[in-house]
């Protein structure tokens, strides 16, 4: 059995984005009756929807919807951003918990271990985690 695909998405247009959006199935758009021409649709206040992914960074996020219309056609892409410090370190922070992080913390600071054994004896991505968490919990 084949994966039931959209071919198109369609919108009316509001002013500043699109609305009421239908995706098609087997090139036909139910709109009350089944619409196969471009032109038909418009003419309902439908129009095709482009869409576009914007290209995202290691340290970036997608943001705001950006919404245009020209030509009979609708486009819709996303602003990107760069991720705060605060969401980059909670990123790093992520593969160690609290409970882990204040276990590390009272080992070190009682002299159970160094903080120099700790970084030679942890993998790389937890020494991280574990200064990210640091800095998040202001410690």
């Amino acid at each position: 059995m084949t994966p039931f695909a959209y071919a198109d998405r369609w919108c009316q247009w509001s002013g500043t984005e699109g609305i009421e959006c239908k995706n098609d199935r087997d090139g036909v758009l139910n709109m009350p009756f089944p619409t196969r021409t471009e032109s038909l649709i418009n003419a309902k206040g439908y129009y095709r929807v482009t869409i576009t992914q914007p290209t995202i960074g290691e340290n970036q996020v997608r943001d705001a919807e950006v919404w245009g219309f020209a030509d009979n056609q609708i486009s819709l892409t996303w602003t990107v951003r760069d991720l705060t410090v605060t969401e980059i370190d909670q990123r790093i922070a992520n593969p160690m918990s609290i409970t882990n992080y204040y276990i590390w913390k009272t080992l070190i600071k009682t002299g159970l271990i160094t903080q120099a054994q700790a970084a030679a004896n942890l993998p790389a991505e937890m020494v991280d985690a574990y200064l990210a968490r640091k800095r998040l919990l202001g410690d």
